[in-house]
């Protein structure tokens, strides 16, 4: 199944084969606005970069895909605040494994955290971040 996750604001997921119409995330924290996107089927994880508190931090959220069309909300990650003219802004996310990788601009450093536990529960979601 070929499923189109977008960060563009609001966290929309889409099946172009079916209508094509995006539907809204609706379990992504209040506030935040999705930049960047990184999806690994293999671990049925979204991870979205994205800004929080009007603009003023960056920050990532994870979001369990086991339910495609439907993901749940598993955390969220806030890395710092942004300057002036958008520096510190999250640009990128990506994930691989047990780690979430991100950058930010203005800066040559990368960021790295570790999802704490990418082992399903009875309800089929991911356990946090360490």
């Amino acid at each position: 199944r070929n499923l189109l996750y977008v960060a563009n604001g609001p966290i929309t997921v889409q099946d172009p084969r079916r209508d094509g119409w995006p539907t809204v995330v609706k379990t992504a924290p209040d506030g935040f606005e999705a930049l960047a996107v990184d999806v690994s089927s293999e671990r049925s994880v979204a991870v979205f970069g994205g800004v929080i508190d009007d603009g003023e931090s960056s920050a990532y959220v994870v979001l369990d895909i086991s339910d495609p069309l439907a993901p749940s909300f598993v955390n969220m990650q806030v890395v710092g605040k942004n300057g002036r003219n958008g520096s510190g802004r999250i640009t990128g996310v990506a994930s691989a494994g047990r780690s979430v990788i991100y950058v930010v601009d203005g800066s040559s450093k990368i960021g790295h955290d570790r999802l704490q536990s990418l082992a399903n529960s009875d309800e089929g979601f991911i356990q946090g971040i360490a």
